[in-house]
């Protein structure tokens, strides 16, 4: 299965700790275990895609949740996978809301345009995992989100 990664954080980080490389064409793709990856520049490139999940990596603002939780959104496979990963690196992970629309029982990150698009793969049955972390995100951070991505594909 073809892995699409789409990351607000730029595309370094997940180019060397993913091993990709760029293609004449000016793509960045790479395989780690079964899945081949590729960067894509928007989410939304992949409407006619067939047999794709998504990796969305975002920026979270500040709010009630720890300097350091990654906080998740995807669907229930991806989101297991996630948290087996979360767990072995015995860090702490938050399910989140991407809505605005007030929910008393979920954070919510506010990402209308992200919840329109998620909603969007889940009715194509597209399989995605978003995954954020509170700005500034540095290196150490940055590795947590390589450590998932890698421990994600390869279960």
């Amino acid at each position: 299965m073809k892995s699409i990664l789409y990351s607000e954080l730029g595309s370094d980080f997940l180019v060397q700790g993913l091993g990709l490389h760029k293609e004449e064409q000016g793509s960045i793709t790479g395989k780690l275990g079964r899945h081949e990856i590729e960067i894509t520049s928007s989410p939304n490139s992949l409407r006619n895609q067939e047999e794709v999940q998504v990796i969305y990596i975002g920026k979270a603002e500040p709010g009630p949740y720890r300097d350091g939780d990654i906080l998740m959104s995807g669907s229930d496979d991806l989101l297991d996978r996630a948290f087996r990963a979360l767990d072995d690196m015995e860090q702490r992970g938050v399910v989140v809301g991407l809505s605005s629309a007030a929910d008393p029982h979920q954070l919510s990150l506010n990402r209308d345009e992200l919840n329109q698009t998620t909603l969007a793969w889940k009715e194509r049955k597209v399989p995605f995992l978003c995954l954020f972390m509170r700005e500034p995100v540095g290196l150490e951070g940055q590795a947590k989100l390589v450590t998932i991505i890698r421990k994600v594909l390869n279960d």
